[in-house]
């Protein structure tokens, strides 16, 4: 009886049941959409909207890129996706949990509510005047939130995870920058550090600045690394780049800018440099200081301050006083790093404090676990670091990295506040993952013709022309 009813009812294929799942899955996720909207807030049931739309908008694109380059990676980085856009509803979820109505959040989704409203009303011109008095940092933010809700309707939700995608992006620029500008290095380890710190999963992933600032420096990341490869293409994605730092915060467009002219005097001259001599390189200082020019004096007016030493100090100082409060100040905290003598400790503070024993919270106990844990990974990848200084001056991407984070940490080793400073230091955790996974010391001393400084342990090195466009490591 059964054989019979197998052969008149044939059993589905792999594709035909996964299919059918889809199917089905995607039935009952449409009926629960349609009956939460009588019952549930267009802030959650306009991102379950949303949220389809990003991932089909997303996915392909995103698998198609990485397919490109390494095939293996394509499961890890839509794993990570999938994290982020997780990362997103937990940020959600404390954020209203623990902030309530306080938050930063709140008050972007107010003002972007306000302008979307004023657009479709036609009084977008008064309302825009009133929300954005000045079209840079916070103003910004609003702005964006409201071009972004005269599209989506007002979804907090929804606004999260969309400024989750842009953040997501950013960290998918910055791990192809290292792929271009350092294939050598272990692009595997930089993927896993990368999308998975709790950090990076979590705090630029809501309405806010860390969002767009993750995108943003991302995008101009990438633009560097292929401008340091002589790639014409990286001047425009690194502009974009640029400017939309600029808008939110210019004093890490100042950071990413001076870092770049930095890495652009370390590196070497192409065919085309050579060809004219040192008028090519001339020529690009000139414009870079030029442009240079431009961005310091903007960072100097939204600071406000004088182009001397002392205007410079009156901002760290404000910076100090200002972050010493709010129930997350520490003790010890905003001890700037003036000489190289007090570099070390500003530098453990910005990047692995809070200590466990410093958390008072359940969020600082998080950060405290995710900095013991950052400090133990590079207390055991000592072999890698020990390295950079024969890797700085041959490879400029690394240049890149170095001058930032250097900066970044006399800059922001001012802040005296916990709560700040884990959300500040996502800007520059991507630079400072790099110095972990630099290439480990090689096995033999051979003379076969590659720059032994690049020799992998247990690798072949990765100039190897397999025809099909991909660069592999393959085990010798």
């Amino acid at each position: 009886m059964m054989s019979q009813v197998t052969r008149r009812m044939p059993m589905p294929t792999t594709a035909e049941a996964t299919n059918w799942m889809w199917f089905g899955l995607a039935s009952v996720y449409i009926l629960g959409l349609t009956l939460g909207m009588a019952s549930i807030s267009y802030d959650i049931w306009g991102a379950l909207v949303i949220g389809p739309v990003l991932a089909t908008l997303t996915l392909p694109v995103l698998r198609r890129s990485v397919r490109r380059d390494d095939p293996t990676m394509v499961n890890i980085i839509t794993l990570a996706f999938i994290a982020k856009m997780f990362g997103a509803i937990m940020r959600y979820v404390v954020t209203f949990g623990v902030y309530g109505d306080n938050s930063d959040a709140s008050q972007y989704h107010d003002a972007g509510s306000i302008l979307a409203m004023g657009f479709w009303e036609g009084n977008f011109s008064e309302v825009f005047q009133q929300q954005v008095p000045d079209l840079m940092g916070t103003e910004f933010i609003r702005l964006l939130t409201g071009l972004l809700y005269i599209v989506t309707g007002p979804t907090m939700l929804g606004g999260f995870l969309v400024f989750s995608l842009i953040s997501f992006w950013g960290l998918y620029f910055f791990y192809r920058a290292l792929r271009i500008a350092f294939p050598e290095a272990n692009y595997r380890r930089y993927a896993y550090l990368l999308f998975f710190l709790p950090s990076l999963l979590y705090w630029p992933s809501s309405l806010g600045k860390e969002a767009w600032m993750t995108g943003t420096i991302g995008l101009a990341t990438y633009g560097v690394a292929l401008i340091l490869k002589h790639n014409p293409i990286g001047y425009p994605y690194a502009a974009f780049g640029l400017i939309g730092t600029g808008l939110a915060r210019p004093h890490i467009t100042a950071l990413c800018f001076v870092s770049l002219f930095f890495a652009y005097m370390l590196r070497r001259k192409s065919w085309r440099e050579a060809r004219f001599g040192p008028f090519g390189k001339a020529a690009g200082i000139a414009v870079m200081l030029a442009a240079g020019g431009v961005v310091l004096s903007t960072t100097a007016g939204f600071f406000d301050v004088s182009g001397d030493a002392g205007g410079v100090d009156q901002v760290l100082q404000r910076t100090q006083t200002q972050s010493a409060q709010g129930g997350s100040e520490f003790e010890g905290g905003g001890t700037r790093a003036y000489t190289p003598k007090e570099f070390p400790i500003a530098f453990t503070t910005v990047m692995f404090r809070p200590y466990p024993w410093e958390a008072n919270n359940a969020q600082m106990l998080v950060a405290a676990f995710e900095g013991s844990f950052l400090l133990c990974v590079a207390l055991g990848s000592w072999r890698r670091i020990v390295r950079l200084p024969g890797f700085i001056f041959r490879v400029p991407y690394l240049a890149y990295c170095v001058a930032y984070i250097i900066m970044f940490v006399i800059a922001f080793s001012s802040i005296g506040n916990f709560g700040i400073m884990t959300r500040q230091r996502t800007q520059v955790f991507p630079f400072v993952l790099v110095l972990l996974v630099l290439p480990l010391p090689r096995i033999d001393d051979g003379d076969d013709g590659v720059d032994d400084g690049f020799k992998l342990r247990g690798y072949e090195p990765l100039d190897r022309n397999y025809g099909d466009g991909f660069d592999r490591r393959v085990r010798v």
